[in-house]
């Protein structure tokens, strides 16, 4: 008898990696002594333990790692080590200098100089184009993973003590970091002196290999990973993680000035797309996987002057179905529809009962080409055109590309 597991593990985010590192190395610097394990504050305020896997400390700091778990819905990240050095600076002026800081938080005003000079090191992306919550320049760590570093320091510089056992004295050094960085300046509410500065650099060792198989060559993160997440968690399978990149592609498009752009449902469809729009620029192009729906109703509210779609037959079937949401999981492929408008519009029996029971969408696909039924395939992508165009509220004209398998243009539709 087989076992079914009613419940996925979790894992944690490279943000919680990324902290827990941060943390470890501190404490090892204040403590003088390698933690295997520390408890990472979430923005939930609950604290998460995490493994240690290495803590060493340098002639200047001390650094940690840890091995990113994505629990029972891993990526491209899962099992990659996040590392963290920490180096305690003594901050020579009481503002902090523009060669330290040259995109200082604008809740900070110059005049503390107490805070964390966050650093991109090996493998850590930097930001380069707009659109993002990160400014460009700055290293590709996200605002919650920025908010969590500072608080969980924050609490550890508490715990020990600034006049505690340090395992390395305070660096003198002024001098800016060679790489992209950002000051994130102490809450005004700790009781620090304003002497008082770290520098975290983070790295992942494999990030730039990694970041090759994820997205941020084309949001303009150039350089390695993201450092990323809004919990802290890794749930598996939630979709929240797809939505918020569907959600910062636009928003890039958007803040490079582009009034058109086009939603494929893979990087088969897109490079097909980009085949018929050889102009239109890198940003342009957007990959919604099974978000039909919630990236055409995201487009309309950033105000895009126009939306093309770039679909497969299978995809298109669902979509003109009015599913919202169309991975196989939750809605298989269902041909009875289309089988019964053949038998409406006059095709033999038995060319709509093997329309009907065809095993996928490609043999589907294949039935009405050699049928010399293109009238059916126009059907679909007809009414996948109305229902773009009713998601969209009819705001924004629609565009549907609609391939064949090999990259063949078989329909080019436009609404109004």
């Amino acid at each position: 008898m087989v076992r079914v597991r009613e419940k996925l593990r979790c894992g944690f985010s490279t943000g919680t990696a990324a902290t827990a590192a941060a943390r470890a190395a501190l404490r090892h610097l204040l403590a003088g002594e390698a933690s295997r394990c520390v408890a990472v504050r979430l923005p939930t305020g609950i604290f998460l333990p995490i493994l240690i896997k290495a803590s060493n400390l340098t002639n200047h700091g001390a650094w940690a790692s840890v091995i990113k778990d994505g629990g029972d819905d891993p990526d491209v990240t899962h099992h990659a080590e996040i590392r963290a050095s920490v180096k305690c600076l003594a901050a020579i002026s009481a503002h902090v200098p523009p060669e330290i800081s040259p995109v200082v938080n604008e809740s900070s005003p110059a005049k503390r100089s107490s805070g964390i000079c966050l650093v991109a090191g090996e493998g850590i992306g930097a930001v380069t184009k707009p659109g993002l919550p990160v400014r460009i320049g700055e290293p590709a760590v996200n605002p919650v993973p920025r908010m969590m570093l500072m608080e969980n320091l924050t609490e550890e510089l508490l715990q020990w003590g600034l006049k505690g056992p340090w395992s390395a004295p305070f660096s003198n050094s002024n001098m800016p970091p060679g790489n992209p960085h950002v000051f994130l300046p102490f809450s005004p509410t700790t009781d620090f002196p304003d002497e008082v500065m770290l520098e975290v650099e983070i790295s992942a060792p494999r990030g730039l290999e990694l970041a090759r198989h994820t997205l941020n060559p084309r949001l303009g993160i150039i350089g390695g990973i993201s450092i990323l997440g809004t919990t802290g968690l890794v749930k598996p399978f939630s979709h929240e993680a797809y939505k918020e990149t569907i959600q910062a592609e636009l928003s890039v498009a958007a803040s490079n000035g582009c009034r058109a752009i086009v939603l494929s449902t893979g990087g088969k469809s897109e490079r097909f797309a980009r085949g018929m729009l050889k102009d239109w620029p890198e940003e342009a192009f957007v990959q919604i996987a099974d978000f039909f729906a919630f990236a055409l109703d995201e487009a309309r509210q950033r105000g895009f002057e126009k939306v093309v779609l770039s679909v497969f037959f299978g995809k298109a079937v669902k979509m003109a179905q009015g599913h919202r949401y169309t991975h196989a999981h939750k809605v298989p492929l269902d041909l009875g529809p289309l089988a019964e408008h053949a038998r409406q519009a006059g095709y033999p029996q038995g060319f709509c009962r093997d329309l009907a029971g065809a095993n996928t969408a490609r043999e589907a696909l294949d039935l009405l080409l050699a049928n010399r039924a293109e009238d059916l395939v126009r059907t679909v992508a007809q009414d996948v055109l109305e229902q773009a165009s009713h998601i969209v509220r009819n705001a924004i004209p629609v565009r549907v590309f609609l391939f064949d398998y090999d990259g063949s243009l078989l329909l080019d539709l436009e609404g109004r």
